[in-house]
């Protein structure tokens, strides 16, 4: 159990309080004319303390979260020898005695609502007990972290862990909502999520049903800013609906893929503004959950996503057609989820053509709206009949459940199926008819993404068009995934992409992964890069000429998670940051942030000499470093037929005029160097 996070909720004010005054008003009657007396507080009872019995029955042992209204503690229910939650009122004494009933009929609307669900997503509540003007509501205790807990350590979620949360919060709600009940707070801190990945709705302090008592003023706007739906802040608004927590649903799923909400603000008028400004958000991490987020998040109620056409397009984002979410163990999410914005032009079979051969989702940025932008009327049910085609199509998309893209139903690969007499050898686009490919989105020169044009140029982008076109590929049927450092062999393990080519150093250690890990096949290497640090142009605290210097002083190096060098610069004696972020791009972020202790960036040379053009001025390279990092064409192991092609092609793209063009085009002027260096030699090619 935790905080039940309730700060930053809008106008939690409760009947009787007096209104906003200036300074040298009085509390005056109409008609008096004498000064009102403030309301008395009734006598309070000690604050609660450990070892404390509510009732003769539950005894407090810790407290384990508290928040702006409320305190949970760890108590044992003596009756029935269990530990259990219990949430009582907070700081009673500085309540004035209007607050205090009102915040006590708070308490008591929050069990009687929870009490009226019952739903494995949806907390437990097994009592109320009321004793000196304190309210105890007594819960199931939930050994669970926070969402808000998970995003802040985290920052972001993987699709397929974004996915299944909100589809556990949604169930939840339509329980809720089933018993004629508005949660109105809706948000990641009133979230648990256990260790086996079941999710947990909690905290129904303000939320209301058909018969409870008012007790908030009239008009008045409750609820955490950021997740308010904007129909709540007209002046006519029918109040909160379970359109409303829907709209807060699509909030709290942006947050989980993008790391942030979509429209920011402490106060109702700021978040209203963004949401007039801007009301179609960019969505660059969510995959195939754009359409869920994108129709959760239409501004006009009557047209937003529906709870069961939400839930049927979950399923689907997780390969799930119907079987309701059993606890199970989730998997270590990726900290940087892939994003999709390069994809081959849609075809529309015929209704009686066979469907296309599996794929994997190609678009998480819709194409061109048609007219009325994405909130048109209707366009959801588009979006989650695509979403569903595609999905179903890609077998399970991220859910790696044994089937997917390069299964047969009699469990043989592509790459094993028999040639019969006559038959034509058989290609990998044959069954993959869009090539994927995870490549960077912030590496000048190598992969860079141009969210103007929602284009991608550079090096690996020239390389993987070429290999592309070696396997018979168009470039409409070319779709780019983004992936962070991080996340590329999982992209690869879940079938996201068939390819990575986003300067991805072979080693052993990504060749065979340690238990529970992902292991990756390469083909190459195609380029050959040098080991270096990028620091600032001008340090005020520290003079830095070279790598030693880096050594001596001991400052903190930033690099890459999961990098070669985020295992390598510590066995050679240099100080690496406490953690080290998702990208590169983070750590030069870091760099260039004068408060902060990261003095170098370790990374590739040609990596780094696209930072320093793209900052001149701020950053300069140091020195090269001993050790050279081979970069290959990443994809999973038991592949053979795509491995035949790609190293095809990287032989004849290395052995002709095509890779002098590329370096010329892309790296010749970040490194100075018109001749490209020596043309490495395919040895993860051998044998293909």
């Amino acid at each position: 159990m935790r905080s039940e996070d309730r700060s930053g909720r809008a106008d939690d004010g409760a009947p009787g309080e007096p209104e906003d005054r200036r300074p040298g008003d009085d509390l005056r009657g109409a008609h008096e004319g004498v000064p009102r007396e403030w309301p008395r507080t009734p006598p309070q009872a000690p604050p609660a303390a450990s070892n404390t019995v509510i009732d003769g029955r539950y005894e407090l042992l810790a407290p384990i979260g508290s928040g702006g209204m409320g305190e949970v503690w760890k108590a044992h229910d003596r009756r029935l020898r269990r530990f259990v939650a219990v949430k009582g009122l907070l700081d009673r004494n500085a309540m004035t005695a209007d607050t205090q009933t009102a915040a006590m009929q708070r308490a008591r609307r929050e069990a009687e609502a929870i009490a009226k669900i019952e739903h494995q997503n949806v907390v437990t509540v097994h009592d109320q007990v009321e004793t000196d003007n304190q309210v105890w509501i007594v819960m199931k205790l939930l050994e669970a972290r926070s969402l808000a807990d998970l995003l802040s350590s985290e920052r972001v979620l993987a699709v397929p862990r974004a996915a299944d949360i909100g589809l556990q919060i949604l169930q939840g709600l339509r329980a809720v909502h089933g018993a004629q009940v508005v949660h109105r707070d809706v948000k990641p801190g009133n979230v648990l999520v256990r260790d086996d990945g079941l999710a947990i709705l909690v905290d129904f302090g303000i939320a209301t049903f058909e018969g409870a008592a008012q007790v908030t003023r009239s008009g008045g706007v409750i609820g955490t800013p950021p997740y308010l739906a904007p129909e709540l802040f007209a002046p006519a608004s029918p109040g909160p609906t379970p359109a409303s927590d829907l709209w807060a649903l699509g909030i709290t799923l942006y947050e989980m893929v993008e790391g942030r909400v979509p429209f920011a603000g402490n106060e109702v008028w700021e978040v209203q503004e963004q949401i007039r400004q801007s009301p179609e958000p960019v969505l660059r991490y969510a995959g195939p959950l754009a359409p869920v987020v994108q129709g959760l998040l239409i501004p006009d109620p009557r047209r937003r996503l529906d709870a069961a056409s939400a839930e049927a397009m979950l399923r689907e984002v997780l390969g799930d057609a119907g079987a309701p979410r059993a606890a199970t163990p989730s998997a270590t999410p990726a900290t940087h989820p892939p994003t999709e914005v390069s994809t081959p032009p849609p075809t529309t079979p015929s209704p009686t053509a066979p469907a296309p051969g599996p794929t994997a989702p190609a678009a998480s940025v819709p194409g061109p709206a048609a007219p009325g932008g994405i909130h048109g009327r209707g366009w959801w049910k588009a979006a989650a009949a695509a979403v569903c085609v595609v999905l179903l199509a890609a077998t399970g998309w991220l859910v790696a459940q044994g089937t997917g893209p390069d299964d047969r139903a009699d469990g043989r690969t592509g790459s094993d199926q028999p040639q019969g007499p006559g038959r034509e050898q058989e290609r990998w686009k044959d069954t993959h008819p869009t090539l994927e490919i995870g490549v960077k989105d912030d590496q000048p020169g190598l992969s860079k993404f141009d969210a103007k044009t929602r284009t991608y140029a550079g090096y690996d982008i020239d390389l993987a068009y070429a290999i592309a076109d070696s396997m018979g590929y168009d470039r409409g049927e070319v779709a780019f995934t983004t992936v962070a450092t991080d996340y590329r062999s999982t992209a690869l393990k879940t079938k996201q992409v068939d390819l990575v080519i986003a300067s991805y150093s072979i080693t052993d250690d990504r060749k065979t992964a340690a238990p529970g890990g992902y292991s990756v096949d390469f083909a190459g290497p195609y380029y050959e890069a040098s080991r270096g640090f990028l620091v600032r142009e001008k340090s005020s605290k520290y003079t830095i000429r070279d790598s030693s210097d880096l050594r001596d002083l001991g400052v903190e190096v930033c690099t890459a998670r999961d990098s070669t060098y985020e295992k390598a610069l510590p066995e050679q004696g240099f100080t690496m940051a406490a953690s080290q972020p998702n990208t590169y791009q983070d750590c030069l972020d870091k760099l260039l942030d004068p408060k902060s202790d990261v003095y170098a960036v370790a990374s590739d040379d040609i990596i780094l000499a696209g930072y320093v053009k793209a900052n001149p001025g701020k950053v300069r390279r140091l020195e090269n470093i001993q050790g050279a990092e081979g970069y290959g064409v990443a994809m999973r192991p038991g592949t053979p037929l795509l491995k035949g092609e790609v190293c095809t092609a990287l032989r004849g793209i290395l052995g002709g005029k095509i890779w002098e063009d590329m370096y010329t085009d892309n790296l010749s002027g970040l490194v100075g160097n018109k001749n490209p260096p020596g043309r490495p030699d395919l040895t993860e090619c051998d044998g293909y």
